[in-house]
């Protein structure tokens, strides 16, 4: 395991993901692509892109969705879509069968297309959205191990509690630009907005897994950004 996340670092920082609701059991099985966007209105857009499922089967995706930013928002309309694959070859050939500037007028007049992202995950990670709390952080490389490891621990010990249904994502990019390189993005994933404030409003309570949440920051030189999301699945490969 630590040679495989060393690999990783040594690669840009990886992600991964999964079509369906189950878990993954670690590095190197599945990827995604992600394409920032400004919705010009977001419902309109997504009803769009759940209408026309050919877009996705087209890039050879087994899932895919959108992510709508609802607090901390760069710009208005912001959100992202997603695409699930099977191995991080197939994202990146995707990347090669679809240009997202070169789409129909149809969706095109929908939205502007900020910058695209391939992903490999860091962590075993489980396919299910929710609301998400979003972080982008820097990781110095020699921390990176134990700061992947934390936030397995943290994850643990937040379902331990009583959160059964609360994820933990992190995952690095590939071809990330300006944008995202050597960023990690940390998505702490949970079924509602008010359980995510639960599980928030039990560390300022004093909650016995604070101590590694804390743990975790430690290891963080810079946040990025932190946002949060509402994600949902539109799409599953037949």
């Amino acid at each position: 395991m630590k040679k495989i996340i060393l690999l990783a670092c040594l690669l840009l920082t990886p992600l991964y993901l999964k079509a369906d609701h189950h878990t993954i059991a670690g590095p190197g099985e599945g990827a995604f692509n992600t394409i920032m966007v400004q919705a010009n209105d977001t419902a309109k857009y997504v009803d769009y892109l759940r209408a026309n499922p050919e877009l996705f089967k087209a890039v050879g995706a087994t899932a895919a969705g959108v992510c709508i930013t609802r607090s901390g928002n760069d710009y208005e309309g912001q959100m992202l879509v997603w695409s699930a694959y099977p191995d991080l070859a197939s994202a990146m050939h995707a990347n090669t069968l679809y240009d997202p500037n070169d789409a129909p007028s149809a969706l095109a007049n929908l939205r502007t297309v900020k910058y695209g992202v391939s992903w490999k995950g860091l962590k075993s990670f489980r396919l299910d959205p929710g609301w998400e709390r979003v972080l982008r952080v820097k990781v110095s490389p020699e921390n990176l191990n134990a700061y992947v490891e934390a936030l397995r621990e943290l994850e643990t010990a937040i379902i331990n509690s009583g959160h059964e249904s609360f994820n933990m994502g992190v995952f690095g990019p590939f071809g990330g630009g300006v944008h995202e390189t050597q960023t990690l993005m940390v998505r702490a994933i949970s079924p509602t907005a008010r359980e995510s404030g639960q599980i928030a409003d039990e560390y300022f309570a004093g909650a016995s897994w604070g101590p590694i949440w804390e743990k975790s920051r430690a290891l963080i030189d810079k946040v990025v950004s932190d946002t949060y999301e509402l994600c949902e699945q539109i799409y599953s490969a037949e």
